[in-house]
């Protein structure tokens, strides 16, 4: 179980990380201010709790 864990803890710090870029390539799309981009940021984070949907969701928006 701690591997697992462990493994789970690290796929989430790597997807925050994407998450960051991604909404700030959201934010330059859309509204360009602070708002939208701790909208984006919130929202993106969430998603980086599934493993896999972070990463996804950065694959997509990457040539935003």
């Amino acid at each position: 179980m701690g591997f697992l864990f462990l493994l789970w803890r690290i796929i989430i710090v790597v997807q925050g990380i994407l998450a960051y870029g991604t909404a700030y390539r959201l934010t330059k799309n859309g509204g360009d201010n602070g708002v939208s981009l701790f909208g984006w940021f919130f929202l993106l984070e969430l998603a980086s709790f599934i493993p896999g949907l972070g990463i996804y969701l950065w694959y997509i928006n990457r040539d935003v």
